[in-house]
């Protein structure tokens, strides 16, 4: 009775709130009520961040936002921090104190002098409000401010957002803002005194193939000119300089056991090009070291050195990147170490350069009219091969001069391509066997190797490919064969005998036949009525599919599929229908281009799917004659 009443108030309050405020519960599962963050520098070490935040917690999916996260290091330590749920009513429910914090302990893939510290908040009856008064220090230099993030993520609406940046009047503040924020800069009592607000922002809901968050979520990247860190100091006006510091960082991390030096001139001498020094020596590195990720000394951005990771035979992207860098440039061969982002931020800002833009480490060698990039912390990449959270991503190219933006090379959507060939034979009954044969290129080498496993030994995990893949009810995979092909222009190939009951329906003497059995999902994207935001495709790819459909004796083809054409400016579509004897032959192919396009022309793109997912779910009708 009293849950039922709880929720009863939580509904009536939701409801009242919701015509009051309006916009603000539009596509919420949460509201960031009131936040006040101040940020206190008292020199170009340290600082004090002091937080006080009030979220209410309208529904299940907003849970997440409620939780309390920060971290620590050598840089950040949480000082104080205090906190409250309470119920729909307004009645406090749960008091939190720094003893019901979880600090994270550390696993057998982290090597690292960082920690977290969070909590979860959770309360039976919604709507729920969680506040938190907290207060970090920062010490041993500051390279980045928290950044002005009034909403964390989708689906969260602000009522009010303040945050205010205390500096010494001789240090310089930064700051790239994504929306209209109101920013206020002063000077008072020797200090220099920025503000920046936001107040009454709705909540944004997430669309398919949006553009990247950073430009839709509203941010204000801050950030010093002028730093120091861990006593490495340096300026951050442009990128140039940041690369200056990170190259100081690589100062005689190089270093290598002479004999391990005479060990690479051995292994390379009969190499005629300097390509092939370079697949051996990768080749190396990919057989002798493993990947943990390390984040020790200066807040994880300077390598462990080259002879260390040798000796240990593991490191991270940076340890790895330096050991390979360190052994090309023992045969002589210059290289490249370059920061890179592994998210969905392909551009890095030209005008703000900053930490918080990237997150991996590789290696470029630039060799005449061959620039290679080359993924160390992979055991498994092919030579040569760009894979797709790096491919078309900007790297600050690191030298003794400095840092400079390259964009690394991307793939062609008739590269990023996928073959399927099923040889589909029907019994009246409507059972259906035969062989089924996938090819998986570049993007979906990458896809189908790493999500899927498609080279695993694990029969398991194969299968799991083959059902994201197959539609057929009552399916049974019989055997499974997989092969790798390692080129720069790496794919993988699946090939499996299968049968299937119930395959084909049977009404009187007709049977009607799925004409494409593939699962597609991924054309059925759209939904919506209208769009808020651009429509960007990343990564284009093409599909070439090829169904063979042996009919029973005695049936002929009553109704085939009409055949297609369709051309964009988002990309192709064919299919065509063939009779040869009792057998049916359908091949359609598909090319979906890379590309942005306009919100605009949302309703163009959402026909131009449609049609390809109504085709693929078109029958065959054959009768008994």
């Amino acid at each position: 009775m009293k849950r039922l009443l709880i929720l009863t108030i939580g509904a009536f309050l939701i409801s009242c709130l919701q015509a009051q405020v309006g916009g603000l519960y539009e596509n919420a599962s949460a509201i960031v009520k009131d936040r006040k963050a101040v940020f206190t520098q008292t020199d170009i070490n340290n600082a004090t961040y002091k937080v006080t935040e009030v979220i209410t917690i309208l529904n299940k999916q907003g849970e997440d936002f409620g939780h309390f996260y920060v971290y620590g290091d050598k840089f950040r330590e949480l000082k104080d921090f205090s906190g409250v749920i309470k119920n729909a009513a307004g009645a406090v429910v749960k008091k939190i104190g720094k003893k019901d914090l979880s600090i994270s302990s550390l696993s057998e893939s982290f090597k690292t002098d960082d920690y977290s510290i969070s909590y979860e908040s959770k309360h039976p009856a919604y709507p729920y409000t969680v506040e938190y008064t907290y207060e970090m220090r920062m010490k041993n230099g500051i390279i980045a401010y928290p950044p002005f993030a009034p909403i964390d993520n989708y689906r969260q609406s602000v009522e009010n957002a303040h945050y205010t940046i205390e500096l010494p009047a001789d240090i310089k503040l930064r700051y790239h803002s994504n929306f209209d924020c109101d920013i206020k800069e002063r000077t008072e009592n020797n200090k220099r005194i920025y503000t920046f607000s936001a107040i009454n922002l709705k909540a944004i809901d997430r669309e398919p193939l949006s553009p990247v968050s950073r430009e839709i979520i509203p941010l204000v990247y801050i950030a010093p000119s002028d730093f120091c860190y861990d006593s490495f100091c340096g300026n951050l006006s442009n990128w140039n300089n940041l690369g200056s510091w990170i190259s100081g960082l690589l100062k005689d991390r190089d270093i290598l056991p002479v004999d391990f030096v005479g060990k690479l001139h051995d292994m390379t001498k009969d190499a005629k090009t300097d390509r092939e020094k370079v697949a051996i020596v990768y080749k190396y590195l990919q057989d002798n070291t493993r990947y943990v990720s390390i984040q020790l000394g200066i807040g994880g951005y300077r390598p462990i050195e080259a002879a260390s990771v040798l000796k240990t035979r593991f490191g991270d992207c940076k340890g790895q990147t330096n050991l390979m860098k360190a052994m090309l440039k023992a045969i002589d061969i210059p290289s490249n170490y370059c920061v890179i982002s592994m998210g969905d931020d392909k551009e890095l800002l030209p005008d703000f350069p900053s930490f918080n833009q990237n997150n991996h480490v590789i290696l470029l060698v630039p060799l005449r009219n061959d620039s290679i990039w080359l993924e160390c912390t992979s055991a498994t990449a092919p030579f040569g091969y760009i894979h797709d959270d790096i491919a078309g991503h900007d790297a600050l190219v690191i030298s003794d001069g400095g840092g400079k933006i390259c964009r690394l090379p991307t793939y062609t959507s008739k590269q990023n391509k996928k073959e399927s060939r099923l040889q589909i034979n029907i019994s009246e009954d409507g059972t259906a066997k035969g062989d089924i044969a996938f090819v998986e290129h570049l993007i979906g080498y990458d896809y189908a190797k790493n999500y899927y496993n498609i080279l695993s030994n694990d029969r398991e995990k194969v299968v799991e490919y083959i059902n994201a893949n197959v539609s057929m009810p009552k399916i049974q995979i019989g055997e499974i064969n997989t092969s790798e092909n390692k080129s720069a222009l790496p794919s993988c190939s699946l090939t499996l005998k299968y049968e299937a009951m119930d395959f084909a329906s049977k009404t009187g003497t007709r049977l009607f036949i799925p004409v494409c059995p593939l699962k597609k999902s991924y054309y059925n994207v759209f939904s919506a009525t209208k769009r808020e935001f651009d429509i960007e495709r990343n990564n284009g790819f093409s599909e070439s599919d090829t169904i063979i459909i042996q009919i029973p004796e005695m049936y002929t083809p009553e109704s085939l599929p009409k055949d297609i054409s369709l051309t964009t400016d988002f990309g192709t579509f064919s299919s065509q229908s063939l009779l040869e004897g009792n057998k049916i032959i359908y091949i359609q192919n598909t090319e979906i281009i890379s590309g942005r396009y306009s919100k605009e022309r949302y309703k163009e793109i959402k026909d131009f799917f449609g049609e390809i997912a109504t085709a693929i779910k078109r029958k065959i009708v054959i009768k008994k004659s």
